[in-house]
């Protein structure tokens, strides 16, 4: 069920972005309203260099389309829903930069300085390389050592950091900024998960989740807002994943601190803004769905049996870089075919539980 569900949602994720395109429809819309004859003579034209039973079907579907009321009102109103599309895209992407129609200004790469949390594995690992490789140079924050082709890397620097601790993370911001200066760029990466029912969840892990998934969010932000704030420059990338809008069985603990780091990410935006009147700050929150990483390898198999395609770290970390590279905030989902997700709460109670039940029967 699971990977009908994916399967679907790419097909109609690829097919929307064809024919929900205004640039696709727009054409076709005006040649159906004002030059239907010199529509039919071009598709007479193609016809003609076709075998018989392509051209039979050519004539069969366009000529309805561009000579009925019906047709054309059709293509009006799939014209217009691209429209609308296009446009709520728009000023989505305005809405999260402060209202600001163009990217922010004052960036250049080889004078940054990233922060990433978790960055010796997995995605962010993958992140700081894509980052050296803009000439940014970064700190990276994790309980385990830099791997060797990291510690090869003359632009990325390693601190000792557990995140759950408040007086870890002061050190280690302390550090930094002694080492390197101040960041401009957080990237809030680090995060564990298990796959474990909720009655079998014990007290020390569930401390363990909450302190790095959650709590830590609150104590880099602590260490590395206050300078971005000081100079109206900055950006704050916080990863969550696909659970924080769909909770998943087996990992109600995962899917709790990642609902909440997008609560964070929306309350970071509105006190950057508000509070602290610097709009310059951009915000980033990132909805992977499940890839595969260390973080992921006890379950991995079973999900993929279950129908999940797994992202990679790759595929994540050259979005996450795409859109700092942009000098624009914003929410990411990865892939773009699964933004439906985005909306599950307002779904009707009845489909919700259709998702959840579907999901669930591979969890478990």
């Amino acid at each position: 069920m699971a990977a009908i569900l994916s399967s679907a949602a790419d097909a109609i994720a690829g097919l929307s972005r064809i024919f929900l395109s205004p640039f696709a429809t727009g054409p076709l819309v005006l040649s159906a309203t004002y030059f239907p004859d010199t529509v039919r003579h071009v598709v007479a034209s193609v016809a003609g260099k076709l075998p018989d039973h392509l051209a039979t079907g050519l004539f069969r579907s366009i000529p309805p389309l561009f000579n009925s009321p019906i047709g054309i009102t059709a293509l009006w109103a799939v014209f217009a829903l691209g429209t609308v599309v296009k446009v709520n895209r728009v000023l989505s992407t305005i809405a999260s930069n402060s209202w600001r129609v163009r990217a922010a200004t004052g960036w250049n790469w080889p004078n940054e300085i990233a922060v990433v949390t978790g960055g010796s594995s997995g995605i962010g690992k993958d992140i700081v390389e894509k980052l050296t490789a803009l000439g940014v140079r970064v700190a990276v924050l994790d309980v385990q050592g830099l791997p060797e082709d990291l510690q090869q890397n003359a632009r990325v620097r390693f601190y000792q950091c557990d995140v759950t601790s408040l007086e870890s993370v002061t050190a280690a911001a302390d550090a930094v900024r002694r080492d390197i200066g101040y960041a401009s760029i957080l990237i809030n990466n680090a995060g564990i998960a298990q796959s474990r029912p909720i009655l079998k969840t014990d007290e020390k892990f569930l401390r363990r989740i909450l302190g790095v998934n959650l709590m830590s969010l609150w104590f880099t932000t602590q260490q590395f807002l206050p300078d971005m704030i000081k100079k109206n420059k900055g950006h704050v990338v916080t990863v969550a994943s696909l659970a924080s809008f769909i909770a998943l069985a087996t990992a109600a603990d995962y899917s709790a601190t990642k609902a909440g780091a997008l609560s964070f990410h929306e309350s970071l935006g509105a006190e950057i803004k508000h509070l602290y009147k610097a709009p310059g700050i951009l915000t980033t929150v990132v909805h992977p769905n499940f890839a595969k990483t260390p973080l992921t390898q006890d379950f991995s198999g079973r999900l993929e049996k279950s129908g999940v395609r797994l992202l990679t770290s790759d595929q994540i970390a050259e979005d996450v870089v795409s859109q700092i590279k942009s000098r624009r905030g914003g929410q990411l989902i990865i892939p773009r075919s699964a933004s439906v997700v985005s909306g599950i709460r307002g779904w009707p109670t009845w489909l919700q539980e259709l998702l959840r039940d579907a999901i669930a029967k591979g969890a478990v």
